[in-house]
């Protein structure tokens, strides 16, 4: 990013390195999309050697995937390909994933596409799920039994994810993301099922890996309980190994259809191998990843007094210069999809009550409550460690966190505009139709409708 400079750090946390860059470097629909793209990252992390300096992509077809044993974790083994045919087998039956054609339906085959979106885009039906079996190593084996060994990351990521319900796609983000060095850390919705508690809990049980936060918060589609949840887990795992952590966030919608009150999920996928975010972490070194813009006037309450001093945003405001302390915040408004440094986080801990800033933005009516939070910190001059200067442009568009089709072309729902056809809050949803551009792009994560993310899930796994 041209122009833009980063504070220099003193006193790091040992634990976290600072690298400096190489010079040469329903239920079943939203299961299928996730395992489509599954199928391509799964297969990108284990028939390709990353660089160091750079995130290659390979594209293989899910059904060329031969059959292997399941094999210890960190242990040697000739197995070097997912069985992604295997994989979805726990969660479709034969039938369902007739038209799975991994091969065709990543480089865009129009045939492919059009006979899989006739037949019906996959979906997992709640009266015909499965029953899986949820004890611990039956839960490991559908996670990570059939991959082949890890190798250890230069720089661990972790992956923060809010969650609501379809507990077997929340198994599917696992999978396809699941590294024994990376921190996982999962907060769920108190409208969620027991069921659906109950299941995400037992991730918490069968790897160590896996944290679930006790609390649970109340989501819904204006963002409100996003951020409160998103940094209950920063501060859970600040004493494990990541350099980066990846915040996710599953997005509830209301509609209304013949007088009946429909709830809706997108679903945050994320794009990259592991060994790919390990890499982008290198080269990232502390700073973090996020765009800004100008805070929307009618999405927080602007009577406020949003000085440092007036929230009382500093522990201590000992040596805090004053100009600080009275200049009002620029509001910045962004994704609530961002990739954070460990530097910045900890600093955001150490120095601030963070707690205040939160239930400003969290504890009101408005709508996008969780898009500023994050950005407002990173943007502003507050002296913290890692996060970027005052003196940077206005304005940043966010180019690696979330790949999105804004469309503001008419009304919601159907048209013609997108490749899908469908859009939701002016955005296109991301369904078979964009898996070559998925799998090709530079961005980290997608937004999916849980109709459509299975595809996606299967083909790029």
């Amino acid at each position: 990013m041209p122009g833009i400079r980063y504070e220099k750090l003193q006193d790091l946390d040992d634990e976290t390195e600072i690298h400096q860059p190489k010079e040469t470097s329903s239920v079943r629909l939203s299961i299928v999309a996730f395992l489509l793209l599954f199928g391509f990252i799964s297969a990108t992390i284990f028939l390709t050697s990353v660089p160091s300096n750079g995130m290659s992509r390979t594209v293989i077809g899910s059904r060329s995937l031969e059959e292997t044993s399941q094999r210890p974790v960190l242990k040697s083994t000739s197995k070097s390909k997912r069985n992604i045919t295997r994989w979805v087998d726990y969660y479709f039956t034969q039938e369902e994933s007739e038209f799975l054609n991994c091969s065709a339906l990543l480089p865009a085959n129009k045939d492919s596409i059009d006979q899989y979106v006739t037949h019906g885009r996959m979906k997992l039906d709640k009266e015909r799920l499965f029953e899986l079996p949820m004890d611990c190593p039956s839960i490991r084996q559908r996670i990570h039994g059939d991959m082949p060994s890890f190798k250890p990351l230069k720089r661990p990521i972790a992956i923060l994810r809010t969650v609501y319900n379809i507990y077997e796609l929340q198994e599917a983000f696992l999978s396809i993301s699941y590294h024994p060095d990376n921190t996982f850390c999962f907060a769920i919705d108190s409208k969620s099922t027991e069921k659906m508690k109950t299941s995400v809990r037992k991730l918490d049980d069968c790897f160590e890996n896996v944290i679930v936060l006790e609390k649970e918060y109340n989501f819904d589609g204006k963002g409100h309980g996003q951020d409160p949840a998103h940094f209950d887990c920063l501060q859970r795992i600040m004493d494990r190994k990541w350099n980066h952590a990846v915040l996710l966030q599953v997005t509830l919608s209301t509609s209304f259809f013949s007088s009946l009150k429909l709830l809706f999920q997108n679903f945050d996928l994320v794009i990259k191998t592991p060994y790919q975010l390990s890499d982008l972490s290198e080269l990232l070194n502390y700073t973090s990843v996020m765009g800004f813009d100008f805070g929307f006037g009618d999405r927080y309450n602007q009577t406020a007094d949003w000085t440092p001093a007036g929230i009382k945003l500093f522990k201590s405001e000992t040596g805090v210069p004053d100009k600080i302390l009275h200049s009002k915040l620029r509001i910045r408004k962004g994704l609530n999809e961002v990739i954070v440094s460990k530097v910045f986080v900890k600093s955001i801990f150490e120095k601030l009550n963070v707690d205040r800033i939160i239930k400003l933005f969290n504890e009101n009516n408005y709508y996008g409550v969780d898009e500023m939070l994050i950005n407002t910190l990173y943007e502003n001059n507050l002296g913290l460690d890692g996060q970027l200067e005052a003196n940077c442009s206005r304005n940043h568009r966010d180019v690696l966190s979330r790949l999105t089709h804004w469309n503001y072309n008419g009304p919601n729902g159907f048209t013609r505009t997108c490749l899908s056809h469908f859009k939701r809050h002016g955005i296109c949803v991301l369904g078979v139709e964009y898996l070559k551009e998925l799998s090709e792009s530079n961005y980290v994560t997608g937004l999916l409708l849980e109709t459509t993310i299975y595809i996606s899930i299967f083909t790029l796994s």
